[in-house]
């Protein structure tokens, strides 16, 4: 695995003609740590991803891969998905803030910003999925 890429290995449960999904345990940090179970706020979570499936595989169910990402593309994700919407509400803050709206309508409306951020998003998510470039390969132990 390349130093640039991030990666997480998961188990197929299902595939289909053109695509496989894959269940992954997604880890915190706290997840590895040995003293875990002493400050309970350990984080492990089970997700499903839904990939495209390569041209040319012979996946199956039950099969153990590893799904590898290039860090630019999480970081371009962690963008889309995290940053641009905080940009959003803070900058709503303090617009709303400057022209001297009321705080808990200020917060709405600063929250409910989100909602057109997401449905456009939404709308372009077929693009984004072409961004998004993952590969998938069988886990050799």
């Amino acid at each position: 695995m390349p130093s640039n890429s991030v990666s997480h290995r998961g188990v197929v449960t299902k595939v289909t003609d053109g695509e496989l999904e894959v269940r992954i345990l997604s880890k915190s940090a706290c997840a590895a740590c040995h003293i875990k179970s002493a400050c309970n706020i350990a984080e492990m979570q089970e997700k499903i991803v839904i990939l495209p499936k390569p041209e040319d595989s012979d996946f199956k169910d039950g099969d153990e891969v590893e799904i590898n990402m290039t860090v630019a593309q999480g970081n371009k994700a962690v963008l889309f998905a995290y940053l641009i919407p905080a940009v959003l509400v803070i900058a709503m803050i303090f617009i709303l803030n400057a022209i001297n709206l009321e705080q808990g309508l200020n917060a709405l409306i600063s929250i409910g910003i989100l909602v057109p951020y997401y449905f456009v998003v939404y709308l372009f998510r077929n693009k984004l999925k072409e961004k998004f470039q993952y590969r998938i390969e069988h886990v050799s132990d």
